[in-house]
């Protein structure tokens, strides 16, 4: 297909990339979920004239670069996030992360209960909630989030889009690609995380404020 519409929020978003991997139309997000932050740009009072501006052409197309995760068990395109939790829950592993980039060939070794690795778009999912940062979704980055170290120094990392990353550990890890479980990684397997030349593009209508969108979707509420 040339369009596809997305009702629902972001997990139907990332549900249609899981299922759009070596070809990409374009998506079409109108929201209708429980999870509506980042894909979403448009209101429900709107809706009367979306096809009217599709045809007039009264639109501008978001390019958001994809990783692939390379694994024993696949491979795998993720809009958002790669993770990675250990199987032993209550018992922190060992995970050795290998960023090799232009200039750059560094090893981080820390125990924790996994990680995170995702490029800018994704990095308003999950990786805000583990207080990782919120990066402008069309710079070309990856970021790499620990999953709650020992080691209190250890930080969320920014390194660049086209970076080669390499991640192994000591324990048994489940694996998930933009949230959906996909299998189990064996001890000392190593995963290969790299950018990809097939992005995802998304329809948009309106220049909204990204910052607003994002935390005024987060903010705490207290029911009476």
């Amino acid at each position: 297909p040339d369009l596809v519409v997305s009702i629902g929020g972001d997990g139907t978003v990332l549900k249609l990339s899981r299922v759009y991997q070596k070809y990409t139309p374009l998506i079409l997000p109108l929201p209708c979920g429980r999870r509506t932050a980042f894909y979403e740009d448009i209101c429900i009072e709107e809706y009367d004239e979306i096809v009217d501006r599709l045809e007039k052409g009264l639109f501008h197309i978001d390019i958001l670069k994809r990783i692939m995760v390379k694994t024993s068990i696949g491979n795998y395109l993720a809009l958002n996030e790669m993770e990675l939790v250990s199987l032993e829950r209550g018992r922190v592993s060992e995970y050795r992360v290998l960023i090799k980039s232009l200039g750059v060939d560094s090893t981080v070794k820390f125990y924790g209960d996994g990680l995170l690795i995702g490029s800018s778009p994704g990095s308003a999912a999950y990786n805000l909630s583990l207080k990782g940062p919120l990066i402008d979704y069309l710079l070309d980055t990856v970021f790499i989030t620990p999953l709650n170290s020992v080691e209190l120094n250890i930080t969320p990392i920014v390194a660049s889009f086209y970076s080669k990353i390499k991640v192994s550990s000591k324990g048994r890890n489940e694996l998930y690609i933009d949230g959906e479980r996909v299998g189990v990684v064996e001890s000392f397997n190593e995963i290969v995380v790299e950018p990809s030349n097939l992005s995802f593009r998304i329809i948009r209508f309106n220049k909204s404020d990204y910052l607003k969108r994002i935390f005024s979707r987060r903010i705490l509420v207290f029911e009476r």
